[in-house]
């Protein structure tokens, strides 16, 4: 039996001796050690989320509204109609228009034909035809007043010349400025019909709908808000005092939501609101963030001139949260990681949290906690502790129990 129990116990060492080998190149665990740091106080102020150009759709002339293309949130690419006021009266108006030119541009053709008589083949020059027509005084005129007239030299060819070209002249001029009225007419019709169509500018969304398909709306009311969709913008109006210690491209932490980022500051304005004392910053927000426009967001402004004490600082990833309790491993003297339970403050910026009791300066604490991690798990073996612990546990042979007849080390 001896050689058996040999065997058996042989084969449970080289295991366990594998194991260990095996696990002998686990990486060990990130490590931190607690510190006390000199922070700025950081003051907290809203901001509302814009989008770096909005263009507000406001009604051209008076009329009703006839089709609105989409909702709040709907997106169009730069020369969508986004929103059209009834243009029938307009159109019935452009009909007549065209329809007076047209008769106009008649008007003028046979002027300049008219014209071209007058000055190539006057009716002065022609005894056998009668400046007015065939009726009964042309007739009189022809058969006596002319002849009589030629005669006694009382008829001025020259000048019934000069005032056929003249009457002629004048009626092309007439029918031009029909012409051009017309044109005119035209053209104001159209710029009209444009007014009742609120085209996107610029690629983005529908930010707010003011009316209704039916409205009747007047010149100078709002439509709708159309926002740019590529790119985004924090608004905040800060005390004067805080304001100067920013600088273009600063990064500032922004909260919203359980959304921690940080922002730089694109534009502080160089004039102050002399009743509020305060100064507009803006800050460039990534279209990716997840804000939206018209959202309030919380700005952090770090307040360098407050004289604050030395504070404890960890890591946030340092922090795991469990049945709603802050808690961190810390490693003790003997190396084992004991969980314990902190209370936080103030989160300075989006790495770092301010720690008011739990750890004390030079505590170690892990640094993103694996699973592995356990109370009571030493420091470099809590991979090959649990390994062990598995295998003996995962071992369905008997343990070695009270020797029977002084035979030590016999399996029951």
């Amino acid at each position: 039996m001896k050689p058996i129990k040999s065997i058996f116990a042989a084969a449970l060492l080289m295991s366990l001796g594998q194991a260990l080998a095996a696990d002998s190149t686990a990486p060990e665990y990130k490590m931190h050690k607690v510190s006390r740091e000199s922070l700025a106080l950081t003051v907290s102020f809203a901001g509302t989320v814009s989008a770096e150009k909005t263009l507000q759709l406001t009604a051209q002339m008076p009329g009703r509204v006839a089709r609105i293309a989409g909702e709040e949130g709907d997106r169009f690419n730069r020369g969508a109609v986004l929103i059209e006021l009834d243009d029938t009266a307009l159109l019935a108006r452009l009909e007549a228009a065209a329809a007076s030119r047209d008769s106009a541009a008649a008007d003028i053709r046979n002027a300049r034909v008219q014209l071209q008589r007058e000055l190539y083949s006057p009716r002065s020059n022609s005894s056998g035809s009668a400046p007015g027509g065939m009726g009964m005084p042309a007739m009189m005129d022809q058969a006596f007043t002319n002849p009589i007239q030629s005669m006694m030299g009382m008829r001025n060819r020259g000048s019934e010349r000069a005032s056929d070209l003249v009457g002629a002249e004048t009626t092309l001029a007439q029918a031009t400025t029909r012409y051009k009225s017309a044109e005119a007419n035209i053209k104001e019709i159209q710029s009209m019909l444009r007014d009742t169509q609120g085209v996107a500018q610029f690629s983005g969304v529908i930010q707010n709908v003011h009316v209704e398909v039916g409205d009747t709306v007047q010149p100078g009311q709002p439509l709708l808000d159309f926002s740019e969709s590529a790119a985004l913008k924090i608004e905040a109006d800060l005390p004067v005092r805080l304001s100067r210690t920013l600088q273009p491209g600063q990064l500032l932490d922004v909260a919203f939501g359980d959304t921690l980022l940080q922002a730089p500051v694109s534009r502080i304005h160089p004039v102050a609101d002399p009743r509020q004392n305060t100064v507009r910053i803006e800050l460039a927000l990534d279209v990716g963030s997840g804000a939206t426009p018209g959202q309030y967001v919380e700005i952090r402004v770090p307040d360098n001139a407050a004289d604050l004490p030395a504070q404890l600082t960890i890591p946030k990833s340092a922090v795991i949260i469990k049945g709603g309790l802050p808690l961190v491993y810390a490693i003790d003297r003997e190396g084992k990681a004991r969980l314990r339970v902190v209370r936080l403050g103030n989160a300075p910026d989006a790495q770092t949290q301010v720690v008011l009791s739990g750890v004390k300066a030079g505590d170690l604490l892990v640094d993103r906690p694996p699973r592995a991690v356990r109370h009571g798990i030493r420091h470099h073996e809590g991979h090959r502790r649990l390994q062990v612990l598995r295998l003996q546990e995962a071992d369905p042979r008997p343990r070695a129990g009270p020797c029977r007849g002084g035979d030590a080390g016999s399996w029951r």
